[in-house]
């Protein structure tokens, strides 16, 4: 016998084998037993984002949709489900700084990366300052949906955007975002990545609602403006994405 086999055929080596295959076996075992999944199904929208009932948004008007024309910016997206739009809200004054807003919606499904694109990582690098962020409830209220909330947790950001003009003074926005991952809604990052590590469920999605609230005459609200608007916005939005386009998880499951 050759000093090489006698070499793997000691017991220290020998052992360690026996070890690994038990173990595979054993979590082939549970997995199979207690209906554990890690490569996951994809669950696609009930409907696309672009078949989306503008007639459904009202006090909302949509001023402006927008496509993504650039493949590469598309590519960094990693989805082709997503929607960019700009809304009008008729029930406020014409000089609120919260009578637009922008709606930025993102969906990914099967297995998803780990959330790359939040506006922490977008904005700063179109050269913004992250000033403030914080950990928010949205008040949405009762919708009589069972999906929804009354108040639902999301993260509000105050940035910086730098003027270019040395005599121009730096001006301050808001941005506001949350997900609704596997039948959820997560307020940040941390909150997502928890969600997609259960490995009890076939599927699983994401997605991602941005808002920025501004006026198209050059008004800025503050935080605490955004935040509020941001509420009312979504009582009338979240409805209409939970019944016609989110995909319904417990049906899934």
């Amino acid at each position: 016998m050759s000093s090489v086999v006698k070499k793997y055929l000691q017991i220290p080596f020998v052992l360690c084998v026996v070890l690994l295959l038990a173990t595979a076996c054993l979590i082939t075992g549970f997995k199979k037993h207690h209906g554990l999944t890690i490569i996951k199904k994809p669950l696609p929208l009930k409907t696309s984002f672009d078949e989306l009932d503008e007639n459904l948004l009202a006090p909302y008007k949509v001023l402006n949709k927008s496509k993504i024309e650039n493949q590469d910016v598309l590519e960094s997206l990693g989805t082709e489900d997503y929607l960019q739009w700009v809304f009008d809200d008729t029930s406020v004054d014409e000089m609120s700084p919260v009578r637009n807003c922008s709606v930025f919606i993102t969906y990914y499904t099967g297995n998803p990366d780990q959330v790359p694109h939040v506006p922490e990582a977008c904005y700063t690098g179109g050269g913004n300052q992250v000033e403030n962020s914080s950990s928010v409830n949205l008040e949405v209220g009762d919708v009589n949906v069972p999906e929804i909330p009354k108040q639902v947790p999301a993260t509000a950001l105050v940035f910086t955007r730098k003027s270019s003009e040395i005599w121009q003074a730096s001006s301050e926005f808001s941005v506001i975002y949350f997900f609704k991952v596997n039948g959820e809604y997560k307020g940040g990052r941390d909150g997502v990545r928890w969600a997609l590590g259960n490995l009890t469920s076939e599927y699983s999605y994401f997605s991602k609602v941005e808002l920025k609230f501004f006026n198209v005459r050059g008004l800025n609200p503050d935080q605490k403006q955004s935040i509020e608007a941001a509420g009312r916005v979504l009582k009338v939005l979240l409805p209409v994405l939970e019944k016609n386009h989110w995909p319904d998880w417990k049906k899934a499951n």
